[in-house]
């Protein structure tokens, strides 16, 4: 139940305080004094969307809060110990916008995100707006009202037929994604292999393409290198002056005199180094010229391999012969993953076999539950709309097939019969003004018999109704006000005569700014708000008026 509603820099109004109890609550005033304001920030309060119109001309934020006592609200108990918010039976919300276009909400001083917010939020208000009613003209609507009307085990089967939908759903998307990616297969396992088989046939080494550059250069100057490795062979090693033997004779000459001195010593043990280098350097010359390979087929087919290097090189993007192996192994798991998509369609086909069968038996019970929930309602309706001075109407549910959907196989319609005699005709077709509010009053009386939120807003549902019917529809409210906290904007004096607390909504203008401002009445201030309702002569309507009174 709302206990007190804080509202600061919304519409016209700056500053506001308003304490709640139970009971019936109606705020009336002059038409544009600003009674639906109040009702702008409970939405935004509730979690509505967060327009910075609403935001105060001239403030840069605007904020609203609400403190709620949920000792009668289990399911919102248990919220609150599940996310580890409780503060005892008592539940704070706030709401804060900015003209920067930010928002933010908290439960007890904890921020939120909006989806979590509304966890909180959707178990303890509903607000039924003055142009609801007319959802009652659209029959994509009816179903949900119905539902609405179920106890918790049907709630549980609509939520599970849901899932379960949800479920076969995702799973044929799935499917239908494997069916188009088999159909597809067959010719890109036809390029892949080809791929696979161009590679593989090549036999590829990381690195090779380097060392064949070298060889073919080698090959394409081996005149060049012959030449030089021969004169370097013959002048270090074998020529007629070699420069080995040149080293080894000027050693032997240092021989003698070496014990006579440790620098001539020293002279001979580097030459002796330098003669073994220039035997090796030699020996590695005749070695290299042995090995020169002239043969002009081994060069051509250098080439070959290079220029199928580079043509592969040159399909993959530039790629390396070891980068070409890399793309080899993701062809073979690639084509490893489509021969097991036979494999994985098979199992697909039987898991979306397992969940339509799940989902059909939910639906099927889903469907059992709203047969008996229509039969029960329509009576129910009945009786509500005999309260609601709708006497001998007779109220009907349909509930015709539609494709299957995450609410079930079939969608509703109501038909009525306002009088009797008549034939049960579409509501959208024959219902009035007056009577499509006392139907949604009806509805909303309904729900209002079942385990739900504690407190309900009716914003001018009374739209296009006077007289007895505006009584009926007052007492109805009253009613509705001993199960539930009922805050309701209204124009009807008949309604504003039950209400267990009144409040007057005004605006006032100080020379700079106009103002809305909300003033509990009692005693003699309420019986001008409900004269001034009534209208005609002022002290006509006020005995009028305390006649309401006294009655009520």
């Amino acid at each position: 139940m709302l206990q007190s509603l804080s509202i600061r820099n919304i519409a016209l109004m700056d500053e506001m305080q308003v304490e709640f109890s139970s009971g019936l609550h109606v705020l009336t005033g002059e038409t544009g004094a600003g009674k639906s304001i109040l009702v702008d920030a409970v939405t935004l309060l509730l979690g509505g969307r967060a327009q910075k119109e609403l935001i105060r001309r001239g403030e840069e934020r605007a904020r609203v809060e609400g403190v709620f006592d949920v000792s009668d609200c289990p399911p919102v108990q248990k919220l609150l110990k599940e996310q580890e918010l409780d503060e005892g039976n008592e539940l704070i919300l706030s709401r804060e916008i900015t003209l920067a276009g930010r928002s933010s909400c908290r439960v007890n001083g904890t921020l939120l995100p909006l989806a979590q917010y509304h966890q909180f939020t959707d178990l303890l208000m509903d607000i039924h707006g003055q142009h609801e009613h007319q959802s009652l003209m659209d029959d994509r609507k009816h179903l949900s009202f119905l539902d609405a009307s179920g106890d918790e085990a049907h709630e549980a089967l609509l939520k599970k037929t849901q899932a379960d939908y949800a479920a076969w759903h995702d799973c044929k998307r799935e499917l239908e994604r494997l069916q188009k990616q088999s159909a597809q297969a067959s010719e890109r396992m036809e390029l892949l292999r080809i791929r696979q088989k161009e590679l593989k046939n090549a036999k590829l080494i990381p690195g090779e393409e380097e060392e064949l550059a070298k060889e073919r250069d080698r090959g394409r100057n081996a005149e060049k290198i012959e030449s030089g490795l021969r004169e370097a062979f013959e002048r270090v090693y074998d020529g007629a002056d070699p420069a080995a033997e040149a080293l080894r004779t000027a050693a032997g000459a240092l021989q003698p005199i070496e014990g006579l001195d440790e620098e001539y010593a020293s002279l001979r043990a580097r030459l002796d180094a330098l003669y073994y280098e220039a035997e090796d350097i030699g020996l590695t010359l005749r070695d290299l010229l042995a090995r020169l390979d002239m043969d002009p087929d081994r060069l051509e087919a250098v080439q070959a391999r290079l220029d199928l290097i580079r043509r592969l090189s040159r399909k993959y993007g530039g790629a390396t012969a070891g980068e070409m192996l890399g793309k080899l192994r993701e062809i073979e798991q690639e084509l490893s993953s489509f021969e097991s998509i036979d494999d994985d369609l098979d199992a697909l086909n039987k898991k979306e076999k397992a969940l339509a069968s799940r989902y059909k038996k939910t639906a099927e019970e889903l469907s059992v539950s709203r047969q008996k929930l229509a039969r029960k309602f329509e009576k129910e309706m009945e009786v509500q709309l005999n309260d609601l001075n709708m006497a001998g109407t007779k109220f009907q549910v349909t509930l015709p097939a539609c494709p299957p959907g995450p609410l079930g196989g079939e969608t509703a319609a109501f038909l009525i019969a306002p009088n009797r005699g008549e034939e049960l005709q579409p509501l959208s077709k024959i219902a009035s003004g007056g009577e499509l509010s006392r139907l949604m009053l009806a509805i909303k009386s309904v729900a209002a018999q079942r385990e739900g939120v504690p407190s309900m807003i009716f914003d001018e549902i009374d739209t296009g109704i006077s007289g007895r019917a505006a009584q009926v529809v007052g007492e109805k409210m009253a009613a509705i006000a001993k199960e539930r906290q009922v805050l309701c904007v209204t124009h009807l004096q008949q309604i504003a005569a039950l209400a267990d607390h009144h409040y007057l909504v005004e605006k006032s203008f100080d020379g700079e700014r106009t103002r809305t401002q909300l003033t509990p009445l009692t005693g003699e201030a309420r019986v001008n708000e409900i004269a001034r309702m009534l209208g005609g002569d002022p002290e006509s309507a006020r005995v009028h008026a305390r006649e309401m009174l006294r009655r009520e």
